[in-house]
Parts: structure tokens; C-alpha cells; sequence
């Protein structure tokens, strides 16, 4: 019994979290928000998506 009460917890869960994710997408970006830059140069974070280092394009032939 525990365990189906389980499964059924992480399940509505799963639920949530899909519904809510599909409502977000569907939500417009408000007025301005629309093409936003970073304004940095890049830092020594390689994992962020605006680190100037994944803009790189990379020249034919390498």
C-alpha cells in the first residue's frame, strides 16, 4: 500500500510539473523582453550560454 501511494505521489508530481512546463511555454514574453542580450564580456564561467566563447564561429576548413 505504501507503495502505491508512492508511485501515485510521484506520479502526480511528473503531472505537475508537465502541466505547468506546457503553460509556461504557451506564456508570451512580456512587452521589451523579446530579443535580450547579456551585456557582458564573458567571465571565466565556460558553462554559461552567454559566454562569449559559444558565439565563436569556427573558419572553413579547420
Amino acid at each position: 500500500m505504501k507503495y502505491l501511494l508512492a508511485a501515485l505521489f510521484f506520479g502526480a508530481l511528473v503531472l505537475v510539473y508537465i502541466v505547468l512546463y506546457l503553460l509556461n511555454k504557451k506564456t508570451p514574453l512580456p512587452e521589451g523582453c523579446e530579443d535580450l542580450k547579456a551585456d557582458c564580456e564573458g567571465c571565466h564561467d565556460f558553462s554559461c550560454s552567454h559566454n562569449p566563447a559559444h558565439h565563436i564561429k569556427k573558419a572553413e576548413g579547420e
